[in-house]
């Protein structure tokens, strides 16, 4: 069958799913620039029934999960073509709005299959599903692949400041920097972690840009405010200055998929594990991802460094359940900000004593 005979179009999918052997499994997304990490994804989803379906995002519709002005960079009918050239996928349809919940009651998939790390007790798609019988599962993405990350590198800017000069230390937030205490957004609830702020004040006197980058689902979902949330950083920026701590700049995604604050609770390129936050902060601030380090304390930042090209990922140890300080993709494991600056320092004067 050609790639061109598996793409179907709405009024045509009733008769064309007849003919599918089941279980019918299905999965969606923009596919824009199809890599690696699609391909070995795709790949396990076919694997989890006997036909797999993928439902593609119209141009309309890609528009509205905040990936930027210009994107999708593909069209939706060549995207799907594309898709439909992989020997895994056995039907590939389009949808236009911004969830393919609709699609989903008309397809009636046996298995539903999302990309990364969703909670899917939360989804609405979820409950569709279950609603005649059917499962819904998360399968990882491939770590170190990102459309986004190869779009930035294709676009590298060129001028009198590039190459990138600066090396910067990414720092996530809430269990790096500070207690996290769960959403929080109030300087009154807000309390350095022992031994942050001379971790950061060390990485700073050798160089290292500080950016922090973090993840503020609390947005999404409605826990508190853009205003408070701005409010909190400005108070956090003042104290680290008294002890003379200069932030670079401050980056946070605010949106989650289940999020219930409309304009919000979308998927977006910019909440780790997406690298869409070093991306930027890369480019608006003269960064050189690969001299760079990232500090978090959670598996999604560690692939949000991997898919970005920064050079160093390294864990500390957070009471947030989440965190894997044993993470085996990290480059170092640590019980604090203060602890990996050190060893970061050390290790660096090593290379360059021995070089």
């Amino acid at each position: 069958m050609s790639p061109q005979d598996k793409i179907c179009w709405a009024p045509d999918l009733p008769a064309r799913l007849a003919t599918l052997p089941r279980p019918w499994v299905m999965t969606n997304g923009v596919f824009d620039v199809l890599h690696r990490g699609h391909v070995s994804y795709l790949q396990r989803a076919s694997q989890m029934g006997a036909s797999l379906v993928v439902a593609v995002n119209s141009d309309a519709s890609a528009r509205l999960l905040g990936k930027g002005p210009d994107r999708p960079l593909n069209a939706a009918q060549d995207r799907a073509f594309v898709l439909a050239g992989l020997a895994s996928v056995g039907l590939v349809t389009f949808f236009e709005t911004r969830t393919p919940v609709e699609l989903l009651r008309a397809i009636r998939p046996d298995i539903y299959v999302k990309g990364g790390d969703y909670d899917m007790e939360t989804l609405e798609e979820t409950r569709v599903v279950r609603s005649w019988g059917g499962q819904s599962v998360a399968l990882p993405f491939v770590e170190g692949f990102s459309t986004t990350a190869l779009v930035q590198r294709i676009r590298q800017p060129q001028g009198s400041n590039w190459p990138p000069t600066r090396q910067a230390a990414f720092l996530d937030r809430d269990g790096v920097i500070n207690q996290d205490k769960g959403y929080v957004h109030r300087w009154e609830d807000f309390e350095f972690l022992p031994g942050a702020i001379e971790g950061m004040r060390l990485l700073q006197d050798a160089g290292y840009a500080l950016v922090v980058v973090t993840n503020q689902s609390g947005l999404a979902r409605g826990h508190f405010t853009e205003q408070a949330y701005q409010a909190l950083m400005r108070a956090m920026r003042e104290a680290l200055e008294r002890e003379g701590v200069q932030l670079a700049g401050v980056y946070h995604c605010p949106h989650h998929p289940s999020g219930a604050v409309s304009g919000l609770a979308i998927e977006c390129d910019c909440r780790k594990p997406a690298p869409g936050l070093l991306l930027q902060a890369a480019r608006e601030l003269n960064l050189s991802l690969t001299d760079s380090v990232l500090i978090g304390d959670k598996p999604s930042d560690i692939a949000a460094a991997r898919a970005a090209g920064v050079g160093l990922a390294c864990l500390v140890h957070s009471d947030n359940p989440e965190s894997a300080a044993g993470h085996p993709l990290a480059d170092g494991h640590f019980d604090s900000l203060l602890d990996c600056a050190k060893q970061l320092l050390l290790q660096r004067k090593q290379q360059k004593m021995a070089g």
